[in-house]
């Protein structure tokens, strides 16, 4: 049996507009520290109607909970 692998990223919320128009929520790492992570974005689709004004308070308030990504790989 293996030991799972655990990588740890800072990171932050960003609240911006998808091409299609919608607001969309997507992570930002800080260090690329995160390998089985590389080269790939991470967005988060919100629910029709969700403004970006709205999509921005949630980024906000993510951003002051949220401490880091975490990512294991079993």
């Amino acid at each position: 049996m293996t030991t799972p692998q655990v990588q740890h990223d800072g990171c932050r919320f960003k609240a911006i507009q998808a091409a299609d128009g919608k607001p969309i929520l997507r992570i930002e790492l800080f260090h690329g520290t995160v390998s089985l992570l590389a080269g790939t974005t991470i967005d988060f689709e919100l629910l029709a109607g969700t403004t970006l004004a709205q999509a921005k308070n949630l980024a906000d308030a993510a951003n002051e909970r949220i401490l880091s990504l975490v990512v294991t790989k079993a």
